[in-house]
């Protein structure tokens, strides 16, 4: 196995994919549509990551998490700092679900359904924390 790229269904996708470009200042490298409202398949790209986005499917398995109180997975982002994106995804429709470990860490579940953590990490290696 050499990757592994998350695959989120979500409704409205094209609403969803500019707003992950926004929090996250992902560049959407792909977008296939499925008509004039349905995406059949997008790229995004943040750094030398990326994730995949599509219209929700349900004769394919890919339901809406909105109509679940709970999911059963998340996506993880390790970064070098927190702040920004998590103030823009608060900012425009996302929900806290764990109080903020100032510098550290964040959860939330963004307007789509998807429940995301971001992990702040340190460009060097500070020896005192071992």
């Amino acid at each position: 196995m050499n990757e592994f790229i998350p695959y989120l269904a979500c409704e409205p996708a094209r609403t969803a994919i500019s707003w992950y470009c926004h929090v996250f200042a992902a560049v959407c490298s792909e977008l296939i549509a499925d008509g004039p409202e349905r995406v059949a398949h997008a790229e995004l790209n943040i750094g030398q990551s990326r994730f995949f986005v599509s219209s929700v499917y349900e004769d394919h398995h890919l339901h809406d998490p909105r109509t679940q109180t709970s999911v059963a997975s998340a996506v993880a982002v390790v970064c070098t700092t927190i702040a920004n994106p998590l103030a823009r995804a608060l900012t425009t429709g996302a929900t806290l679900l764990r109080p903020v470990e100032v510098g550290r860490n964040a959860k939330f579940r963004d307007p789509f359904g998807h429940i995301w953590f971001l992990n702040q990490v340190s460009l060097t290696h500070d020896k005192t924390e071992e």
